[in-house]
């Protein structure tokens, strides 16, 4: 809110100069669009658990935040969780006081809603271990000092008139709106992206509800924060409510670019992971990159001997498809300034000594026959599922995310290639990695492809 603070208190001098006298029997007009103001995440990917009135059900919210992995915080993201938490308690303190003031039943609605989006930032406060400044605050004390003193010129502003009072309640949410925004824009960690996604739905109805009053006592409101473009936006659209929850980040939300050979478009890969800020990589999603590129880098020099020793076309194209896997890793590595163990190894050689020793088994049992080989490559395939599955659930980074699942993709459609070549040899294979169950839904699913980039977050 830093950077919105000089705006806010130009707004509150602005309507100063408007004050109660500014009265017009119109009513707001705009282009109607679809609701607008949606950050990264949307209502069809993240949990939404907002209703007509603005208020979290922190419930559902806490379901989800606690079935995501807790990363490792990013200075901006730990001071926007301290800063909104305490901007959030300014708007529910604010609006009552100025339900005591006027008795308005919009303050005391809307005041009840502002506990629920302090309790639902107080969520993630208790999850990353982070001292809640409010705990210990009563209504109009706040820990940070720019929100003392914006505090105590809203009640002054509000207290002037009821039509000031609405307009106090208006600014204030399109203070919000902003803010957010810029927080969302600041992570790309999902649990925090779900938690400012819905405190902004809120705060849109919030906002929506402040100026339908205004309206109904004759007064037109000006945006004083928001361009134009997204205050009528916001107005014109429909109020905006969810109930329960949907799934975190899958397949269908992010960027889906693999074809049915397993190999990974790097280019829209690439495009998407710099769409997404860096945060600050905890040590176990460090060194899952470090383990993937090399093991992403076995399966490939494996399936290049292995084409070598029997010349099977399957394993050079798998090969080929591999290189575009580690190289999905690499976009990774680059963005997060980690040197990549596998930028001067040639074939077969490896700085982690378990895949070393892996590298050496798998080739010795490939070099046997035909047969050999094709069941050692459905056993890496198994292997790097499993693996890139756990990966995921260590981390909450939608880049990372989205690189491992379409690896995954690519790994279920080289194990299916792998079994399909075997059985015209008459071999029935068996997993040895995954259950039955897991291996049956893959082998009986069809090849899975994408095209471009899926909507993300």
């Amino acid at each position: 809110m830093r950077r919105f603070f000089g705006v806010l208190l130009v707004g509150i001098l602005l309507l100063s100069v408007l004050g109660a006298g500014c009265i017009s029997t119109g009513t707001t007009t705009g282009t109607k669009t679809s609701g607008g103001g949606a950050g990264k995440g949307s209502a069809d990917q993240l949990p939404n658990a907002v209703n007509e009135n603005g208020n979290v059900n922190t419930g559902d919210l806490k379901s989800y935040i606690d079935s995501v992995p807790a990363g490792t915080l990013t200075p901006e993201e730990k001071d926007g969780l301290l800063y909104m938490v305490e901007e959030e308690k300014l708007a529910h303190d604010v609006y009552t006081k100025l339900y005591e003031k006027w008795g308005l039943t919009i303050f005391k609605n809307i005041a009840e809603s502002e506990s629920t989006h302090v309790n639902a930032v107080r969520l993630l406060l208790e999850k990353y271990n982070l001292t809640d400044p409010t705990q210990n605050e009563g209504v109009g004390e706040f820990h940070n000092e720019e929100l003392q003193k914006l505090y105590n010129q809203l009640i002054e502003m509000g207290m002037k008139s009821e039509v000031d009072a609405l307009k106090v309640g208006a600014l204030i949410e399109e203070t919000d709106i902003k803010d957010l925004q810029e927080r969302i824009d600041q992570t790309n960690k999902v649990d925090i992206i779900a938690v400012y996604e819905n405190l902004m739905k809120g705060s849109r109805n919030h906002l929506r509800a402040f100026v339908g009053q205004l309206e109904k006592m004759g007064v037109e409101y000006t945006p004083q924060v928001l361009s134009k473009e997204e205050f009528y936006a916001i107005l014109n659209g429909e109020t905006e409510t969810g109930p329960a929850k949907v799934q975190a980040p899958s397949s269908d939300t992010l960027p889906n670019v693999t074809d049915e050979n397993g190999a990974v478009n790097t280019e829209e890969l690439q495009n998407y992971v710099d769409s997404v800020p860096a945060g600050q990589l905890s040590p176990e999603e460090k060194e899952g990159l470090l383990y993937m590129v090399e093991e992403e880098k076995l399966a490939h020099d494996v399936y290049i001997k292995l084409y070598e020793k029997w010349g099977l076309k399957i394993f050079n194209n798998i090969a080929q498809s591999e290189s575009t896997h580690v190289n999905a890793v690499r976009s990774l590595l680059e963005k997060y300034n980690i040197t990549d163990p596998t930028a001067n190894e040639p074939v077969g050689v490896f700085t982690n000594p378990d895949l070393q020793a892996l590298y050496d088994q798998l080739i010795e049992m490939g070099s046997k026959s035909e047969v050999d080989a094709l069941m050692v490559g459905a056993l890496i395939e198994e292997t790097d599922i499993i693996d890139l599955q756990e990966r995921i659930d260590q981390t909450n980074k939608v880049d990372i995310i989205a690189v491992y699942e379409n690896l995954m993709k690519g790994s279920r459609n080289h194990l299916r290639s792998f079994v399909k070549t075997l059985s015209s040899y008459g071999v029935t294979y068996e997993p040895q990695l995954l259950s039955k169950a897991e291996y049956e839904e893959i082998i009986g699913s069809e090849m899975e492809t994408g095209q471009g980039k899926g909507k993300g977050h």
